[in-house]
């Protein structure tokens, strides 16, 4: 593929295809060409991180789940332990996440860098402690790091380029805005993602013009896929790493 193709980020592993969130879902976005993946993480009551994306298990806790229902920060991680979120798959922890970026399927020899999503404000202390003992200092490179933390908060930003400076930092926003792009910069952040049915003419230039990288997120139609490839945006989220694969080396023939 040319190198102005989009890089496939497995959103959530691969949350069209597989329980979203969970180890299968990662190593099955890996499986179906995935180069990236991405997650989400919340802190439970008694303060271990979460990969899940709601701020309850009430969605995706299965039928016959021990716990079917409640706010991941009232419970524990024991308690979290015990819920099923779909084909048997418990919820992992980070260190879990990152254990399968580091065995890919496809290439044992090699690894996928992963998206942290903080979606809980007090995630952020935690997940950087996370990252700055799971890696080795040496490996952090910017757009080349094994990991990098993104949020929609410019708080939880703040707070990973204070405890772990070296870790790259992406800002996520529905749409370009003045305040957004400042935060973005104000917190160093080596990329800026807009919602892709927000983006309007001229976003991607502006963030450009600021020396971040620009990405769109929510990409799932093959119109916005296309869209993604021509604005030669680093990479794009997939629901489905395989169709979206699919859907760019058909567009790139044409």
């Amino acid at each position: 593929m040319a190198p102005s193709t989009p890089l496939i980020v497995g959103h959530r592993g691969a949350a069209d295809v597989a329980p979203e969130n969970t180890l299968a879902a990662f190593r099955r976005g890996l499986a179906d060409g995935a180069d990236m993946l991405e997650c989400d993480v919340h802190v439970s009551r008694d303060g271990r991180d979460v990969i899940i994306h709601d701020t309850t298990i009430d969605r995706t806790a299965q039928l016959e789940s021990p716990l079917r229902t409640g706010a991941v920060a009232d419970l524990t991680r024991a308690q979290l332990d015990q819920v099923l979120v779909g084909e048997g798959e418990h919820i992992p922890t980070l260190t879990q996440v990152l254990d399968v970026a580091a065995t890919h399927p496809l290439d044992p020899g090699r690894y996928a860098p992963v998206l942290v999503e903080v979606k809980a404000l007090g995630a952020a202390e935690l997940v950087a402690r996370i990252l700055g003992t799971y890696y080795d200092p040496s490996v952090w490179g910017g757009l080349g790091s094994p990991a990098r933390v993104i949020s929609f908060q410019a708080d939880a930003l703040r707070t990973v380029r204070e405890l772990a400076p070296a870790v790259p930092r992406g800002h996520i926003a529905r749409e370009l805005s003045d305040e957004v792009l400042r935060d973005a910069v104000e917190v160093e952040a080596a990329t800026l993602a807009i919602r892709a049915s927000h983006l309007r003419d001229g976003d991607v230039d502006r963030i450009r013009a600021q020396g971040i990288t620009p990405l769109v997120w929510s990409v799932r139609t093959d119109e916005q896929i296309a869209l993604a490839a021509d604005l030669q945006v680093t990479w794009i989220g997939a629901d489905d790493p395989a169709r979206t694969r699919r859907v760019l080396e058909a567009h790139q023939r044409r």
